[in-house]
């Protein structure tokens, strides 16, 4: 629904509020994220300020392992895909929840493991895994989704060196028909695009091509194999996306048990889980479906194949990213200069889309809110812009009250691909997080300063005569060279 169906924020919050939300509104109109009032926290911490909700991750993650739990007769794991937002004090309050872990490149595979998850219930992805990536999957005992050509070889000669065996599936490319039928709301992509679409992603071998590895992990002493691993990104709020997806994974797997006499202990079907509030979407309706209705469809439609290919029940393996920490976090920023002229209101605030990179490269669109007078009437409508020299249009069209410098504002869903693809776009430091817990508030991360933008430059001494004054110069970088 758009604004405009709204009298003011507290109405809008209120109707577009999900079952996980912790956020509230007080007498006097304030937000509170937990038991925490937003302007409080920008008067304590900062601002602009990432705010993570505990309560939130808790039940996302609970929620989570039910619906899939209860539609699938065997086990079912939940590794939290770290990429969606890498604070460390959110993997760690979700291995505590026991979520297993998916992960890219070392770094996060550290980061992974930093955060307690446990390494026998960690996976690695990625289709160009470099020495040390597979060194460290070695080393720490997790599991290797294989997706590059040599890469059998290169992991069990380091495993070899290393004396293990490793535990691998194999990932899979598989685009059904179906595909055909849906469009993508995240790509652009038009009825009868979308499968094209898949099976250009650099993603995943085709079952013709997966039999001869399958051959050459089974014959290799080094590698384990326990299944195989899909995963489809998000790419519209269809449950058809999943069970023709599902269907035709298992479809697959029986071909392939049949070709090479394997049968997978394990099958992993990724991410891509669309939220109900749905900023990729790009659009501020609600999506009408929720992840159980996901869990159902892609579940059942899985199940039918296996019983029709008499293939037994093998665990399930989730790998959920958004849908587990997108309302965990909201952005709390403060009002600026206000600009009325030819028949617009540009409301400049200290944030930009440089902590939200998906609304300039894909269009995501997040709900924006005031977080102070919440039962101000909307009166105008309004551009809420940030300070960079783009457009850093983080609302357009957006009805809000007679704002004013020092305003709080709120932007919702900042969970995912926020805080971990935040960059430093015209030297700008990127934002404190705070991690809410009732009334409780710990910073998680600390506020950049413009020394850390520029803390790995080196100007090489020749050129010394040429830069600025020493005492700025010292301000930007370590030793002022």
């Amino acid at each position: 629904m758009a604004s405009a169906e709204y009298v003011n924020a507290r109405d809008e919050l209120e109707h577009r509020r999900t079952r996980t939300d912790q956020f509230s509104v007080t007498e006097s109109g304030d937000l509170l994220v937990e038991q925490c009032r937003a302007a409080d926290l920008v008067e304590r911490f900062g601002s602009p300020l990432f705010v993570v909700s505990e309560t939130t991750l808790r039940e996302n993650y609970r929620r989570f392992h039910a619906a899939f739990g209860s539609q699938w007769p065997g086990t079912v794991r939940v590794f939290y895909a770290i990429k969606s937002n890498n604070n460390l004090a959110v993997r760690t309050i979700l291995s505590d929840e026991g979520a297993a872990g998916e992960c890219f490149g070392a770094a996060e595979l550290l980061a992974t493991l930093a955060g307690g998850a446990d390494p026998a219930q960690v996976a690695i992805n990625g289709s160009n895994k470099t020495a040390q990536d597979l060194g460290l999957a070695v080393e720490h005992g997790v599991v290797v989704n294989l997706d590059g050509e040599d890469e059998c070889q290169r992991l069990a000669e380091a495993a070899r060196a290393a004396g293990r065996r490793v535990r691998v599936n194999l990932r899979l490319k598989v685009a059904p028909p179906q595909l055909d039928e849906l469009a993508s709301d995240t790509y652009r992509l038009a009825v009868g695009e979308l499968r094209q679409d898949v099976l250009r992603e650099k993603w995943g071998f085709s079952p013709e091509r997966a039999v001869p590895l399958i051959k050459e992990i089974l014959a290799t002493d080094e590698l384990q194999l326990l299944g195989y691993h899909l995963h489809i990104p998000r790419a519209c709020q269809e449950p058809e996306l999943h069970a023709s997806c599902g269907s035709a994974l298992v479809q697959a797997v029986a071909d392939l048990t049949a070709k090479t006499g394997f049968t997978p202990s394990v099958l992993d079907i990724g991410g891509g889980w669309a939220r109900e509030r749905d900023p990729e979407s790009r659009s501020l309706d609600p999506n009408p479906f929720t992840v159980e209705d996901y869990a159902d469809a892609m579940c059942q439609a899985m199940l039918a194949e296996l019983s029709v290919a008499s293939l037994p029940v093998p665990e399930l393996w989730v790998e959920p990213g958004r849908y587990l920490v997108g309302n965990a976090a909201v952005l709390l920023a403060t009002v600026g200069a206000i600009k009325r002229d030819v028949g617009h209101a540009w409301v400049n605030v200290d944030a930009s889309t440089n902590l939200f990179a998906r609304i300039d490269s894909r269009g995501c669109r997040h709900v924006v809110l005031p977080a102070t007078g919440m039962d101000r009437p909307f009166t105008e409508e309004v551009r809420v812009v940030g300070p960079v020299c783009v457009e850093s249009l983080l609302a357009g069209g957006r009805l809000m009250p007679r704002l004013g410098r020092d305003d709080v504002l709120v932007v919702l869903d900042a969970g995912m691909y926020a805080e971990s693809a935040a960059n430093q776009f015209n030297g700008m430091p990127r934002p404190a997080t705070v991690l809410v817990c009732g009334d409780q508030a710990d910073v998680i991360r600390e506020r950049e300063a413009f020394a850390d933008v520029f803390r790995a430059n080196r100007i090489p001494g020749r050129l010394a005569g040429s830069t600025g004054p020493r005492e700025v110069l010292s301000q930007l970088v370590p030793d002022g060279s």
